[in-house]
């Protein structure tokens, strides 16, 4: 399946962000769950009924905890059990989740990534940072195609946010039409930004070099 990993093809993208700290740095990367480790996951269950707000610390708004497809919604490629569609039924809404604490990254498996579906990140109530699918999909181009396509591992992918220094405590998401589907949500505090990493990598590899040359 691709996927640009998160170091390949949005590096120099990131590092911008990083220096600027005005964007979360976004990624994609392979498979169908965060390969972020020591973050909270949630699922939303094997079964229905799943867990109260999915798992999330408190939830409001228009969405359903789904169990299969239907004419308004589809299960994102690479999700088993339960999934989140937003909203329920209708052509428009939204639905807010509480992370319970603050985190600075994020992470989802996106389905049939739409222009009309966005995500936004809160802190106290106050909009961090939003993005449209459509604006996920410039940020990882050529990597991603926001077109609704169900079924297309263009449309249908795994996306990591980022947020450096900045924190947000509750994640909003909006669809004007039918529907924003998503999977395996992640989310954690004191993440590194992959930017920061790859400096850490360039830094260590420098130490390695003046080493050796010492050594000569």
């Amino acid at each position: 399946m691709r996927r640009v990993g998160p170091f390949v093809g949005i590096l120099l993208v990131g590092l911008s962000a990083s220096v600027a700290q005005a964007l979360p740095v976004v990624t994609t990367t392979s498979g169908y769950t965060t390969q972020v480790g020591g973050v909270t996951t949630i699922d939303f269950g094997p079964t229905l009924p799943g867990p109260a707000c999915g798992g999330y610390s408190s939830c409001s708004g228009d969405y359903r905890i789904a169990g299969d497809s239907s004419g308004t919604r589809a299960r994102p490629v690479g999700s088993t059990g339960n999934y989140l569609t937003v909203p329920d039924q209708r052509s428009t809404g939204t639905a807010t989740f509480g992370l319970g604490t603050t985190a600075n990254y994020f992470g989802l498996l996106w389905g049939s990534l739409d222009a009309y579906n966005s995500i936004t990140f809160l802190l106290n109530g106050t909009a961090v940072a939003s993005f449209t699918g459509t604006q996920i999909a410039q940020m990882v181009m050529p990597s991603l195609i926001a077109n609704g396509n169900q079924t297309s591992t263009l449309s249908n992918a795994y996306i990591n946010f980022f947020f450096g220094g900045d924190l947000f405590d509750s994640v909003r998401l909006t669809s004007t039409s039918y529907a924003f589907e998503s999977d395996n949500h992640a989310f954690g505090a004191n993440v590194p930004e992959p930017g920061a990493l790859a400096l850490f990598g360039i830094g260590l590899a420098g130490l390695a070099l003046r080493r050796r040359r010492k050594t000569a």
